[in-house]
């Protein structure tokens, strides 16, 4: 099941609007339920930094 975080009106749906897009479809190709923004920032910052 893939949850459109972009289309929620919450601050998930806030926060993974202001991703870089290649991020967003990483996430949601990935099938993680994020339940908090903490969650999904951890999981973003990983992804950014995955290639330093």
């Amino acid at each position: 099941m893939r949850i459109g975080y972009g289309e929620l009106d919450n601050d998930l749906g806030r926060y993974f609007r202001t991703l870089p897009k290649n991020v967003q479809e990483n996430m949601a190709q990935s099938g993680v339920v994020f339940h908090t923004e903490q969650d999904m920032r951890r999981c973003a910052e990983y992804l950014m930094h995955a290639r330093d």
